[in-house]
């Protein structure tokens, strides 16, 4: 991977906004509403969660907006308070674009059919990291299947997605985009509730050095969200041998689906 420490007075809202705004440009909306067949293709424990959230008779979402609110830390026990905004889309040209802020850094994930890159400035104008390559290609492709999880089950429906269940409450999920294929399982409680998704797939990058760490993402207090019930707050950890770190703790603000513009 690439590491850099440069300077640039480009800003990274700016670059996040002009790559929403070119997605929405040569990206459509087409959907049909999900039907009972759809959900019977799919392993029973995932059917069930659709169903639990709602997503039956609903369109299956081509794209979504999503912001988040919480904690977030680069090393353990530093915490900071940040904001983050995304859209991804998910047919044609999957993309995932990422926005975090605070008052001091800004940070931008971007994966698309180019590949997958993170950069974080300092009060968004100074450069200070910049990672690209493919374990960040890898390690996107988990976080993807990840918000497909999360933020729009819906499009589990008809997602490059091969299914293994493990047991009533546990599947596998393998995901095949632009040349890498991950994996990662769900776990899904009594009510049919994803609450954690659990991966070995995913690199976690430390001082310019990349390493496969477990992760996962516990989910819980499911609310509705314009019509859907989601999770409102979930975590991300990694696990070390000797510790775990959990380095995000995120509580869900806003959730829309299959978005036609820029939303400022």
């Amino acid at each position: 991977m690439a590491l850099g420490f440069l300077t640039s007075c480009s800003s990274v809202k700016n670059k996040y906004r002009n790559d929403v705004v070119a997605c929405f440009d040569r990206q459509k909306t087409e959907t049909r509403q999900i039907t009972t067949a759809d959900l019977e293709r799919l392993p029973e424990p995932v059917a069930r969660y659709l169903e639990y959230c709602g997503w039956l008779g609903k369109n299956i979402p081509r794209n979504f907006y999503l912001t988040l609110e919480g904690k977030f830390s680069l090393k353990p026990g530093k915490e900071m308070k940040v904001k983050s905004a995304q859209y991804n889309w998910l047919k044609r040209q999957p993309a995932r674009l990422f926005y975090m802020r605070n008052p001091l850094i800004s940070g931008y994930h971007c994966y698309n059919e180019k590949g997958a890159s993170m950069l974080i400035k300092l009060f968004g104008r100074f450069k200070v990291a910049y990672e690209a390559g493919p374990e960040m290609d890898q390690a996107e492709l988990v976080t993807f299947l990840n918000d497909l999880c999360l933020a729009v089950p819906g499009a589990l429906i008809d997602a490059p997605i091969e299914w293994k269940t493990i047991d009533n409450q546990t599947v596998k999920a393998t995901i095949s985009q632009y040349g890498n294929t991950v994996s990662a399982t769900l776990h899904f409680n009594e009510k049919f509730e994803l609450i954690n998704f659990t991966s070995n797939d995913r690199y976690a990058v430390v001082d310019g050095e990349s390493e496969k760490i477990p992760w996962s993402t516990p989910f819980r207090d499911y609310v509705e969200f314009n019509g859907i019930k989601l999770p409102s707050y979930g975590e991300a950890i990694w696990h070390y041998p000797d510790h775990n770190f959990t380095y995000a703790k995120m509580h869900v603000k806003d959730v829309r689906w299959n978005v036609s513009e820029y939303i400022r």
